[in-house]
């Protein structure tokens, strides 16, 4: 059990709980190689909650105090202890257990960043959002919920009556977008913002023709698809580019793209309230793993059959 060794201005946190997602999968196959260099040995891991074990001089934290947090993209959680910096934790809702807090940093954060910092949701706007039943996108139900938007949500026939239960209505993503959208309205009415959590070109086509004339389609993957696994190559990337240039330099272009988020969003007071208050819960899929388990927490996020984060209790 090697402790890490600390930076003047680290902290040191006993890891009680982490988190598996998706991206600890692709690095840890290699297929990142191109986008993420790693120094050997890597502990995977972006997400922890844990406890302070010891805190640089003028820290706002102490020994003891009951912190939760993201390292992205140093990863280095899927162990007993972790080096942070202070600006990458926060302190623990009392409200949320271990396993819930863990589950939480890269999801809230994500979904944060997607619809208040990039999408400025408030009360009356219509959103949909792709991939609704998942943990970034369920999280950004809840956060537009909580602004007074009215939310769409796509997700799989087996996910909609979850998706229906953060106060979505649920739009069926196996069927034509424009067929189970006018399901719902007819007339339709065209969406003020449109949140992508899937990926993939198909998706970003067939939503354009759904958004207002001042709306944004803000995606926090890209053309290439979020589940998929395959070996990102210099084809990808030149690929990516050809997609992507149109529409991030044409100036009458809706289309956003983020790819990363901020820890510090943690702190903030609206995000902080709604993880406080239940009214955002970050879904954790029902079976959890151990430590020594964690080769089969990545199988089942690798499978996409999860219920929500895949958890990893360590202490």
């Amino acid at each position: 059990m090697p402790v890490p060794v600390l930076a003047a201005d680290q902290l040191l946190i006993r890891v009680k709980a982490t988190s598996v997602n998706p991206a600890d999968c692709k690095q840890r196959s290699g297929n990142l190689q191109l986008v993420v260099r790693h120094t050997f040995p890597v502990a995977f891991g972006q997400d922890f909650a844990g406890t302070v074990e010891s805190a640089p001089p003028l820290s706002s934290f102490k020994v003891g105090d009951e912190v939760f947090g993201c390292t992205a993209p140093r990863n280095g959680c899927g162990a007993e202890f972790v080096a942070v910096y202070e600006r990458e934790c926060a302190p623990k809702p009392a409200s949320l257990d271990w396993e819930t807090a863990a589950a939480s940093p890269t999801a809230a954060c994500t979904a944060y960043r997607g619809v208040v910092t990039l999408g400025k949701a408030r009360a009356g706007m219509r959103v949909l959002i792709h991939g609704a039943s998942g943990g970034v996108g369920a999280a950004q139900v809840q956060i537009a919920m909580a602004l007074g938007c009215s939310v769409w949500g796509t997700c799989s026939p087996k996910n909609a009556e979850y998706v229906r239960s953060l106060g979505a209505e649920p739009v069926d993503y196996s069927r034509p977008l424009e067929a189970s959208l006018r399901d719902h309205d007819a007339p339709f009415t065209p969406f003020d913002l449109i949140l992508d959590t899937v990926g993939g070109d198909e998706i970003y086509h067939a939503s354009r023709s759904f958004l207002a004339p001042s709306a944004k389609y803000i995606s926090a993957v890209g053309p290439v698809i979020h589940g998929g696994s395959e070996r990102i190559t210099v084809g990808t990337l030149l690929w990516t580019a050809r997609k992507l240039t149109p529409r991030l330099l044409w100036p009458r272009s809706q289309y956003v793209l983020f790819l990363s988020f901020d820890a510090a969003d943690l702190r903030e007071p609206e995000l902080r309230g709604l993880l406080e208050g239940g009214k955002l819960r970050v879904r954790a899929d029902p079976q959890q793993f151990e430590l020594r388990d964690l080769a089969a927490a990545h199988t089942k996020c690798e499978s996409n059959h999860s219920d929500g984060r895949i958890v990893v209790r360590v202490a």
